[in-house]
C-alpha cells in the first residue's frame, strides 16, 4: 500500500496511470477527429454549385465548399440567379448527387449560416480544385486563401478548361 498524502489524506495517483488517463484522451479526441475528416458521408442533396446536403453524424447537414464561389441559381431574389449558376449547379449535381464525399476542414468548422465549411472529395479528388479547374468557380478568397491547396487553386484557376476569366475582388 502506497504513503497517503499529508494534506488530503488519499493515496496519490502513480505517474504510469496519470501518462495512461493522458493518453486515453488523446487517443479518443483522435479518433473523433479522425473519424468526422476521414469518413465518408451521404450526399442527400445539392443545392447549388458549391453547396450540398449530407448525411453528418447522423443528421441532415449542409456543407458550403471551401475557397469557391459559384455563380447563384437559387438564390431568393431571382435577379441574382445566373445561366452560369444553374450550370455550375447541374455540374456538382451530376459529380455528386447520391454519392459519398470525404470532407477536410481547415480554420472555423461552421459559416455564419452553420453550414459546415470544408473541401469536398468525392472518388479520391478535391471537387473545389474541379470546379476551378472546369471554369465554374473561381479561387475565391474572401474568408482566406487555402493553406494546403493555395498553388493547385491557382493554377487550377489560371487554366481553367472553359477558358473563364473571372475577374472578382476576391480571387487572387
Amino acid at each position: 500500500m502506497g504513503k497517503l498524502h499529508k494534506n488530503t489524506g488519499s493515496r496519490p495517483v502513480p505517474t504510469t496511470i496519470k501518462i495512461m488517463i493522458l493518453a486515453c484522451v488523446v487517443c479518443i479526441s483522435l479518433a473523433e477527429f479522425a473519424g468526422a475528416v476521414g469518413k465518408e458521408h451521404q450526399v442527400l442533396r445539392v443545392i447549388d454549385g458549391d453547396t450540398i446536403e449530407i448525411e453528418y453524424r447522423g443528421k441532415s447537414t449542409r456543407v458550403r465548399m471551401l475557397n469557391v464561389d459559384c455563380p447563384e441559381s437559387v438564390h431568393p431574389d431571382k435577379s441574382r440567379n445566373t445561366e452560369q449558376g444553374k450550370k455550375a449547379a447541374e455540374y456538382t449535381r451530376s459529380r455528386l448527387a447520391g454519392k459519398k464525399v470525404r470532407l477536410e476542414f481547415e480554420g472555423r468548422r461552421r459559416g455564419r449560416h452553420g453550414r459546415l465549411l470544408a473541401y469536398v472529395f468525392v472518388d479520391g479528388q478535391n471537387f473545389c480544385e474541379e470546379l476551378i479547374r472546369k471554369g465554374y468557380s473561381p479561387y475565391y478568397t474572401k474568408y482566406g486563401k487555402s493553406k494546403r491547396y493555395y498553388s493547385q487553386f491557382v493554377k487550377a484557376e489560371k487554366n481553367n478548361i472553359r477558358g473563364v476569366l473571372w475577374i472578382s475582388k476576391f480571387s487572387c
